[in-house]
């Protein structure tokens, strides 16, 4: 049995970044840290850490870089349509896993408002007994959910991008009618613009492949989807025929690469809500310069229509220049499809005077959307690097 994830005793560099960017987004770190992640999380042990062969000081940092990305889309929506967390009664994590969701939600708002639900039982009953909070567990056929609370906000991270046609219109169905009249129901989907090259879109709007990283549910029920918006749309308006529910769709607007969809109770109007997605990039290199300095590169993407980047590099948490903008990166563009923006180089350069060997340098990608994110490096003696800021390329202290 894999040992659980103990944040205090990652690297502590890896903990220190960690920390910095929880700070940063206005957490406590030592309370969403101090729970072990259970050595039971698939979605951890067997979906991220492998991307880092095995490493669980990345692990951790990217376990808390993730959760932010998921919490910063569901912030937008409740702050729009429900002023903040304090005007939500009722709150329901769908296919929460062991909880990473919560780490976050249990600094917003009571833990007897907030519920989680799981087809892994014991990660309900782990979470019920580590955090407090209500919960129930799922199954797999959505007909048969024994569960009449009604809820504000129904938030599903990462459940109808693995799901068949039929089940995907089921879960549809049942989860929106547990909202509440107003309340709005928030999940995401991959959307058809990053099928496999070397596989085509069904007519129907959707393809189901039958496997997934899970090693333990049925690949029959809980594979890989891809799904056009038309297919989506269409489900939706299923919902209702009569007065189908307002709803909106924002590509890219959870993790790197899901689309997200937020549909409406039957009282509630989505017309003007909006979330923008964080911008994404990382350091690739740093380079030893004959004065001593050190100069730094990598690239970024802002990845929400309309906004802008500003970069602006930190040295142990004080503010010290700006990174330069250095042209287009086309090697990086296939991996945002779609995106609204092309992704672009940037540089800088540090003295000995700015950064002694060691330091922790922290690049801020500050959209004007105003969200941000943080990519971390330490001042090395010479060219090797530790970087963070891309989830699929590894971190190595040195």
């Amino acid at each position: 049995m894999t040992e659980p994830l103990v944040f205090d005793r990652i690297n502590p560099f890896y903990r220190g970044w960690a920390e910095d960017y929880l700070h940063l987004a206005g957490f406590d770190p030592a309370a969403f840290l101090a729970a072990p992640q259970p050595a039971e999380d698939e979605m951890f042990f067997k979906a991220l850490l492998p991307n880092f062969e095995g490493d669980r000081g990345i692990g951790a940092f990217k376990f808390v870089e993730a959760t932010m990305r998921h919490y910063q889309a569901l912030d937008q929506i409740v702050r729009q349509a429900f002023g903040g967390f304090d005007g939500v009664t009722s709150l329901l994590d769908f296919a929460s896993g062991y909880g990473r969701l919560t780490r976050a939600l249990l600094q917003r708002m009571p833990a007897e408002r907030i519920w989680v639900s799981d087809i892994y039982g014991e990660a309900i009953d782990w979470q019920v007994r580590t955090f407090g909070v209500n919960g129930f567990a799922s199954v797999p056929d959505p007909a048969a959910l024994s569960h009449g609370r009604k809820h504000d906000v129904i938030f599903v991270g990462s459940l109808f991008s693995h799901l068949p046609a039929e089940l995907f219109r089921a879960w549809l169905q049942r989860l929106h009618g547990m909202l509440s009249p107003g309340g709005v129901l928030a999940f995401s989907v991959h959307d058809a613009s990053i099928l496999p090259p070397d596989q085509s879109m069904d007519d129907s709007g959707i393809r189901f492949f039958p496997w997934s990283e899970s090693g333990s549910l049925d690949p029959a029920i809980y594979g890989m989807t891809y799904v056009t918006e038309a297919f989506v749309a269409d489900a939706i308006a299923r919902l209702n025929p009569e007065h189908p529910p307002t709803w909106r769709v924002f590509h890219k607007g959870l993790y790197e690469n899901q689309a997200l969809y937020v549909v409406g109770g039957p009282e509630r109007n989505l017309s003007t809500i909006t979330v923008a997605s964080p911008p994404m990039g990382g350091f690739e290199r740093a380079t030893l310069l004959t004065d001593s300095s050190v100069e730094f590169s990598g690239w970024a993407i802002e990845r929400t229509p309309g906004g802008s980047l500003d970069l602006l590099v930190h040295v142990d948490g004080e503010p010290v220049l700006k990174a330069n903008k250095t042209g287009d990166r086309p090697d990086i563009q296939p991996t945002f499809p779609t995106s609204p923006a092309l992704p672009f180089g940037w540089t800088f350069r540090l003295a000995r005077e700015q950064a002694a060997e060691g330091q922790a340098i922290r690049l801020t990608m500050r959209s004007t959307t105003g969200l941000e994110t943080h990519a971390y490096a330490r001042m090395p003696s010479d060219p090797a690097l530790t970087y963070s800021g891309w989830s699929r390329r590894a971190l190595r202290p040195r």
